[in-house]
């Protein structure tokens, strides 16, 4: 077991008493927007989720374009709450691959649409994180579908989402999962929690999604000025007896935009010939607080030649589902970002940040509804981040990293025309 996994494990035996005890709820607000208040404590209000079992599929995203999808079924428990916005999961890849551990989801916001019924339906997104486990059974296919890291006993850190939907008339639930492992200049680079030199993987993003039917590969995400929405802290302390980790209420977005620049290719293998350029460099800026006069700003941050603009989409595709039946036609970007971002809520939290994340768009228009001075809007292009606090040996006991098992302490949920 990694030093991260050791170090979460006991962050959540200490955080037992700060599992939120508030009622479940079957369609409705999440708790975390309070009219009149900024920067409040705050307990999220969610259902109980169920697990997932669904067939799904992978693929190795060679030099930057889908080459080699092959099935697999995706197995994840019922999130387990520890901390207010933070669960557990386990999930089981079985197929093609199999792979297994814990996953770390992210609560981040809801929003409504309408279901296959033609009644409400409401949505609930998660980012997820973990360091899994590949079983090897000879004979081992690498680098594609096992990573050159996992043939040789290493865990394989993957990003991503699930979304969670729940018909509000027959309160049955449906869910969207993805997952990918970013190729090593991202993964494994001198700044991650797992150095690896020379490059282990150069050119391949290794994903995984569900349900089907999905279809690989995507153009540029969408861009334009923000609608809104929300900006939330968690203000903590993993070192403290007990732990603290309470979650402060949502302040809203107050303009901005979210800018498409050119399309490259971060994750090609200098010595193959040049293959698509696919990803898509984005600028984005915004304000956020609780009024004009008490509120910061995000602002990207260059990192070339890895993230030029401070922000990169890397396009995975797009559910083909039958007509009303969730995700629907949804298209998927995940995310990767660097970005200052002071925090209004928690004095002292650092202002820099490694961001992760993803966007579903052109999808049936949903319903969102910010904190004030923000007006209800509707939107199909939803776009969420969060920092990754990789855990570390020592005080503070988390740090600004990527690549590792990781918490977030801010995250940041927009929306575009």
């Amino acid at each position: 077991m990694s030093y991260q996994r050791l170090l979460l494990v006991a962050a959540i035996a200490a955080s037992a008493c700060l599992v939120s005890t508030a009622a479940q709820a079957q369609c409705g607000p999440d708790g975390l927007t309070i009219p009149g208040a900024c920067c409040a404590p705050a307990l999220p209000t969610l259902p109980s989720f169920p697990s997932i079992n669904y067939a799904g599929e992978g693929n190795c995203i060679t030099n930057c374009g889908p080459t080699n999808p092959y099935s697999v079924n995706i197995t994840i428990s019922a999130p387990a709450p520890v901390f207010c916005d933070t669960y557990i999961l386990i999930v089981n890849i079985t197929g093609t691959v199999t792979i297994n551990g814990l996953l770390v989801g992210k609560y981040l916001r809801t929003w409504d649409e309408v279901g296959t019924t033609g009644t409400p339906r409401q949505v609930w997104r998660f980012l997820i994180n973990g360091d899994l486990n590949y079983t090897l059974t000879p004979p081992v296919g690498t680098p594609c579908p096992i990573p050159k890291i996992a043939a040789g006993g290493m865990a394989v850190h993957f990003d991503g989402h699930i979304d969670y939907a729940r018909d509000c008339g027959t309160t049955i639930f449906s869910s969207s999962v993805s997952m990918a492992h970013l190729c090593g200049d991202f993964e494994h680079a001198s700044w991650s929690p797992n150095p690896i030199s020379p490059n282990p993987n150069p050119d391949i993003v290794y994903a995984i999604v569900g349900p089907l039917p999905f279809v690989w590969g995507a153009g540029p995400p969408p861009a334009g000025p923000l609608l809104g929405d929300a900006v939330r802290s968690v203000n903590y302390n993993l070192v403290a007896s007990p732990a603290i980790w309470q979650c402060e209420s949502e302040v809203a977005t107050l303009g901005g935009a979210l800018a498409n620049v050119t399309q490259y290719c971060p994750c090609a293998n200098p010595a193959n010939p040049p293959g698509p350029n696919p990803w898509t460099q984005q600028n984005l800026a915004f304000q956020y607080g609780c009024n004009a006069a008490f509120g910061s700003a995000y602002t990207s941050l260059a990192l070339p030649p890895l993230v030029p603009t401070g922000l990169s989409a890397i396009p995975i595709g797009g559910w083909a589902m039958p007509a009303g039946v969730f995700p629907n036609n949804r298209r998927l970007h995940h995310y990767f970002g660097i970005a200052h971002s002071p925090d209004i809520c928690v004095a002292g939290a650092l202002p820099f940040h490694l961001i992760y994340g993803v966007m579903t768009s052109f999808g049936p228009l949903g319903t969102v509804t910010p904190p004030p001075p923000g007006a209800t809007f509707t939107s199909n292009h939803f776009l969420d981040l969060e920092n990754t606090l990789v855990l570390v040996p020592g005080a503070p006991f988390v740090a600004i990293g990527f690549g590792g098992l990781s918490l977030a302490s801010r995250v940041w949920s927009l929306n575009i025309p």
